[in-house]
């Protein structure tokens, strides 16, 4: 029995021995390999000429501004895919282009030439334009009845691009629910730098029914009785002044004008729409805002993040029919948890002036994407507010349709599909305005929503969202958008 056990004793310590010794030599491989790995991922390369195809119309220097390389530039070697990528998203992001790919052509273990292919987006769009009235296509659908009425029709110009250098124009005529004209024109460079820009723009508009009060949340329009004269006539104008520093940090100026009239009947249902039965209202304001922008997508973001702040003042003492602080800040991040699982989460708020606000300029919850998700028919308003959007999504599949030669003009011809399941839970709330008794059922109180979707991007990443949700209020809903969620 004990030569039994001092065998077993010598076995283990044969084990143990040879065990430290097999285990010290792979510690020692793998730092001699670690090493090595660290010594060629810090050797420099070379970044030795970027050239460019597909470019028909954009300027290089376009291009290459959104670059992390430049010719002549000296690299880690651990770091190179990482600011390849990085620079090809870049250059997705102006949104000028269907398509990019970056190739790393090897001329030498310490030498690489990048290889920058693009295809052109369609840059001159003249279309019909069918607007609706209503803040998004479930307002029209369910508080509206789909009244086809309202529905602003006319004729747009698109020039993005313009004289290959990023610069865009647009001309806007509507007739119908409301007469409109638009004009804008954006330079996002004006200096060899490539980091200062303006925005020029202005608009004219009349109509004659307009929202003049809200009710249980619910925006109360002139009816046919009313509407008989034109209620409202407006004139605006603005100028940006942009400076971009680096790749994602953006900064804007904007002062901007209106003067807007309004019949006796709107000042008689509401006398507080410009307040004390007021029928006009000339406005100054300025603005700064700043914007961080790293997502890999503008339009459909899966992985990145976004910060937006802005502090505004309307009413610059030139004119005194308001004066009204107002501060925005909003953070958005995305990110990729694998196995074509995709999450993102937002959080934001707005803090405004809350003593004798008129009703024109009161803040509201229910505007563009800035809602509580199941909350899409009602408009919330208040001086401050707190939102958070979350989601979770699955990419079940992509594809994409050929067109082939039925189509005759090429960027057309592939149209692609990506479709994603997904689950979200939003949270928000408002405070209400001071004696704002109409419209209060929905605020001073929290405000949640959840529920499943599936988002469709396609070509342009134009993205479909079909949701269903349940809310606060016990309520359930199906609704149908047609733009990202953020």
């Amino acid at each position: 029995m004990r030569k039994e056990l001092l065998k077993l004793y010598l076995l283990l310590l044969v084990a143990f021995v040879g065990g430290t010794v097999a285990f010290g030599q792979t510690e020692k491989g793998n730092r001699k390999q670690t090493a090595k790995q660290d010594t060629l991922d810090s050797r420099l390369i070379q970044v030795h000429k970027i050239f460019i195809l597909g470019n028909e119309k954009t300027k290089d220097y376009i291009i290459t501004r959104e670059l992390r390389l430049q010719e002549g530039e000296y690299v880690p070697a651990g770091s190179l895919d990482e600011l390849v990528e990085t620079s090809r998203n870049n250059v997705y992001n102006t949104n000028l282009f269907y398509s990019v790919t970056i190739d790393q052509l090897e001329l030498d273990s310490a030498t690489v030439d990048l290889l920058i292919k693009v295809e052109e987006r369609w840059y001159i769009w003249p279309s019909p334009v069918f607007r609706l009235a209503d803040r998004n296509f479930n307002d029209w659908w369910y508080n509206r009845d789909h009244d086809p009425s309202r529905v602003k029709y006319g004729l747009k110009l698109d020039v993005y691009n313009f004289r290959g250098r990023k610069e865009s124009l647009r001309f806007i005529g509507l007739t119908g629910f409301e007469k409109r004209l638009i004009f804008q024109y954006s330079i996002p460079y004006i200096d060899k730098s490539q980091k200062h820009g303006l925005t020029f723009g202005g608009g004219y508009l009349n109509n004659k029914k307009l929202p003049y009060m809200t009710t249980d949340h619910f925006t109360v329009f002139t009816d046919s009785t009313t509407a008989e004269e034109i209620n409202r006539e407006a004139t605006s104008g603005y100028i940006v002044y942009t400076y971009r520093p680096s790749f994602y940090n953006y900064h804007y100026l904007m002062l901007q004008g209106y003067s807007m009239n309004i019949s006796d009947t709107i000042a008689a249902l509401n006398p507080n729409y410009f307040g004390e039965r007021m029928t006009s209202q000339q406005v100054l304001g300025l603005s700064y805002s700043f914007s961080q922008d790293k997502r890999n997508n503008k339009n459909y973001p899966l992985t990145g993040h976004k910060t937006l702040a802005m502090i505004e003042k309307l009413g610059l003492g030139i004119f005194k029919d308001v004066d009204i602080w107002r501060l925005t800040a909003n953070h958005y991040h995305y990110f990729d948890m694998g196995s074509g699982f995709y999450g993102n989460v937002s959080i934001g708020g707005q803090l405004t002036t809350s003593d004798n606000v008129p009703y024109f300029n009161y803040t509201q919850f229910g505007l563009d994407n800035y809602y509580v998700r199941g909350y899409e028919l009602d408009v919330i308003e208040g001086p401050q507010n707190f939102l958070t959007k979350n989601t979770l999504k699955k990419r079940l599949f992509s594809t994409q349709a050929n067109l082939g030669q039925a189509m005759p003009l090429k960027k057309f011809r592939k149209i692609p599909f990506a479709f994603y399941a997904k689950m979200f839970g939003d949270a928000g709330w408002v405070n209400n305005y001071p004696g704002y008794y109409q419209s209060d059922v929905l605020t001073n109180k929290l405000l949640y929503g959840v529920g499943l979707g599936l988002d469709i991007v396609t070509l342009y990443d134009i993205t479909f969202r079909f949701e269903y949700s349940y809310n606060s209020q016990g309520e359930l809903n199906f609704f149908i958008n047609f733009q990202s969620e953020l």
